[in-house]
């Protein structure tokens, strides 16, 4: 776990700016909703095609690797629990294999937020 932190800080320090992106921007106009009105991002590869004029925002866009999402508490609760079944072996009768199993799933599947049946 440490040495992929590593290898994501490492990699972020790599990463470069791959394209920029600017918009135009009325600081002093609402939308109905009260927030600062924006028009719509323009997407280009190099700074020199935004537009640099007063009122336009630029920003750099990079590529960096897809964040690490940490395991939930639930989900980590469930494989302790799938842990102490297997070794304790219980008799399939009890249905704690079944119970632990369907926590598992249960955990796995809120983490990816998908439900139990793949929807």
């Amino acid at each position: 776990m440490e040495r992929r932190a590593y290898e994501i800080a490492l990699a972020s320090l790599e990463a470069g700016v791959v394209a920029w992106r600017y918009r135009y921007v009325k600081k002093d106009v609402t939308d109905s909703q009260g927030k600062t009105w924006v028009g719509d991002w323009k997407y280009v590869p190099t700074k020199e095609d935004c537009n640099d004029r007063p009122n336009y925002e630029i920003q750099e866009l990079y590529n960096l690797p897809p964040a690490i999402a940490a395991p939930t508490r639930g989900l980590v609760n469930a494989v302790r629990f799938y842990d102490q079944v297997k070794h304790t072996n219980p008799p399939v009768e009890t249905g704690a294999w079944k119970d632990a199993i369907d926590w598992v799933l249960k955990e796995a599947c809120q983490a990816v937020n998908i439900d139990a049946k793949g929807e």
